[in-house]
């Protein structure tokens, strides 16, 4: 699971969901973090699983700017993770914040009764949950508490994901990679005006080309907001422009990144689609940490302004030591 996640954390995304939370989480998951992070005591010590690039240590840090207080945030990935958010939005130098990448949730590399608090947004789900959760109660001191969000299967963003992956599973996206790879050879190498006249007046190249536009219109008329969403288009258009006069061995290799592109893509969205968890799975986890010694356990949903649900938000606190 990790290389195709290093691989959409290297590209810079704050959120597992690129653009749409450009600007970190908003709206209600963000008003949820914020009444965690006002719980929060002076000089606390506060872990953050499944970090990603540290969307939710440089939310704490920029909302406890007001307080005055310090602290320490430590978030762990178990993919690789890009450090480039965290140098140009980490203001608050009171709060001292940590990515460790290449770490699982399932065995946390910190000692016990470390942390006053341990949060996850979106991603304690995508790991072995009853190993993960043995971590988090191990890591946490009496008392401690832990709050998550969490992918629901019926959630609008699984519900746009899945739409996504439906887009991404189309037979026309193969064929528009196909006829452009049968295209780059029929051009072959171009070097200037004389090279553009010839494909012009190529027949096989012109009628490659109208076909690409029909597959290209045929897929938009599947799913127009997906079609723009994967950036299908951008990627064809980079080949008829900017690889106009590319050689045919780059052409191929750029299609060939293109299909590993879309590979990756799909292989996330599988993933986090799969990661959701329905009513049963939520009762069978609730079940699974009465095995625990945790107080005030609660899960809900969180719904948009427009009454969507969003995800499940669970919490609980700690009572003591989990061999006690």
């Amino acid at each position: 699971m990790s290389e195709h996640w290093s691989e959409y954390w290297k590209s810079g995304h704050l959120t597992s969901f690129g653009n749409e939370f450009s600007d970190n989480y908003t709206g209600q998951l963000r008003s949820i973090w914020e009444s965690i992070f006002n719980r929060l005591p002076n000089n606390f010590k506060l872990l953050d699983v499944a970090t990603g690039n540290g969307a939710l240590p440089l939310l704490a840090q920029d909302y406890l700017k007001k307080f005055n207080f310090i602290g320490t945030i430590k978030g762990i990935d178990f993919a690789s993770i890009n450090p480039q958010p965290l140098i140009e939005y980490h203001q608050n130098k009171k709060i001292n914040i940590d990515l460790l990448g290449n770490v699982r949730a399932e065995s946390l590399p910190f000692s016990d009764n470390e942390f006053d608090a341990v949060i996850s947004q979106f991603g304690i789900e995508y790991s072995d949950i009853k190993k993960s959760f043995y971590e988090v109660n191990r890591v946490l001191v009496n008392g401690g508490i832990f709050e998550s969000i969490i992918h629901h299967k019926n959630s609008s963003i699984i519900k746009n994901n899945t739409r996504l992956l439906n887009f991404l599973g189309l037979a026309q996206i193969e064929s528009v990679i196909m006829v452009l790879r049968q295209l780059a050879q029929d051009m072959g190498n171009m070097r200037g005006p004389d090279d553009l006249k010839r494909v012009k007046s190529c027949p096989k190249c012109e009628n490659s080309r109208l076909e690409v536009n029909r597959l290209l219109a045929e897929i938009a008329t599947f799913d127009e907001i997906a079609f723009r969403d994967t950036e299908l288009l951008t990627y064809v258009n980079n080949f008829f422009k900017s690889g106009l006069f590319w050689s045919v061995d780059k052409k191929l290799e750029y299609l060939d990144f293109v299909e590993s592109q879309l590979l990756v893509y799909k292989n996330r969205l599988n993933e986090l689609v799969a990661a959701a968890m329905d009513s049963d799975n939520i009762n069978n986890l609730k079940l699974y940490l009465t095995t625990f010694h945790v107080a005030d356990l609660v899960v809900d949903e969180v719904h948009s302004d427009k009454n969507e649900i969003i995800a499940w938000h669970m919490r609980y606190t700690k009572l003591r030591n989990i061999d006690s």
